[in-house]
Parts: structure tokens; C-alpha cells; sequence
């Protein structure tokens, strides 16, 4: 039986890098929810899918993105998380934001595979993930006010 518990923890005396593993659990301190978090440890088994994953991953970062691109992503989350339409959902960093639309372009691309795409490839095909803006405009982010200001490239 898989069940996920939740659990409200407080600490008397709160310490900000609090973050290991003990006792089978996981702590980490989210300063953008200003929570410690706790999780089950779990150690994934490694399957074909994990592997791909960290083959994707380890690609996209090599794309190398501009630091303009990367505060427009940063402002996109802000903005996301500031979103009354969004409550409940939030993105935790860049990264993610990053990594969804990434994903959904390879959606919306059946040909494009994330695991060999360079940023080549991307800028000749002239792909919507080139700029945050475009990027909403092409469905691969949800809508939020004032993405039309994010128009830096990768």
C-alpha cells in the first residue's frame, strides 16, 4: 500500500540550512515557501526512463543559457507564483520553469528529441523555447501578466 503522508512540523528554534537525511526522510528549507520540507527517501530503481531522464538533463544544461535568459525565466517565476489563477501551484526555480517548457516543446515537436538537441538546432529551426515570451505565446508556459517584457534569447 503507497500512501503519502503530510505532516506540519514546527521548530522552536528555526535553522535555515537545515537539510540531510535521517532516519529514511529527506529535509531541505525552501526559502521561496519559507517551509522545511520532509519526503520519504526513496532511492529510485534504475530503469531505461531514469537513465534517458539524465541523459535529457544533462544536455539541456549543456545549451549553455544566457544569463538574460535566465532572469527572464527567474521574473517568469515570480510572476507565475504571484498569479492568483495559480494558487496552490508553484514553480520553484528557473530550472523547473525551464525544464516544463522544454518538455512540452518536445510535445509540441514530435521530431525533436531532447536528448541530442543543441542550440543550433534550436536556433535554426527558429523554435518558441528561444525566448520566454515566445515561449508563452506558443502554449509551452501558462499565461501571466507581463510576460511581454521577457523577450531576452537563450
Amino acid at each position: 500500500m503507497n500512501k503519502e503522508y503530510k505532516m506540519k512540523a514546527k521548530f522552536k528554534n528555526m535553522l535555515l540550512g537545515y537539510t540531510g537525511t535521517c532516519d529514511g526522510l529527506v529535509y531541505y528549507f525552501n526559502r521561496r515557501l519559507n517551509r522545511v520540507i520532509v519526503r520519504l527517501h526513496v532511492r529510485p530503481r534504475t530503469t531505461e526512463n531514469n537513465r534517458r531522464f539524465g541523459r535529457v538533463a544533462t544536455n539541456l544544461k549543456r545549451l549553455n543559457l544566457s544569463e538574460g535568459y535566465r532572469q527572464d525565466l527567474k521574473v517568469y517565476v515570480s510572476l507565475f507564483n504571484a498569479s492568483m489563477a495559480n494558487e496552490g501551484f508553484t514553480l520553484l526555480s528557473w530550472y523547473n520553469a525551464f525544464c516544463k517548457l522544454m518538455w512540452k516543446l518536445a510535445k509540441l515537436y514530435p521530431g525533436l528529441d531532447l536528448e541530442f538537441v543543441t542550440r543550433a538546432q534550436i536556433e535554426a529551426g527558429d523554435l518558441p523555447c528561444r525566448s520566454v515570451k515566445r515561449a508563452v505565446e506558443a502554449g509551452l508556459l501558462p499565461r501571466v501578466g507581463g510576460y511581454e517584457m521577457l523577450d531576452r534569447l537563450m
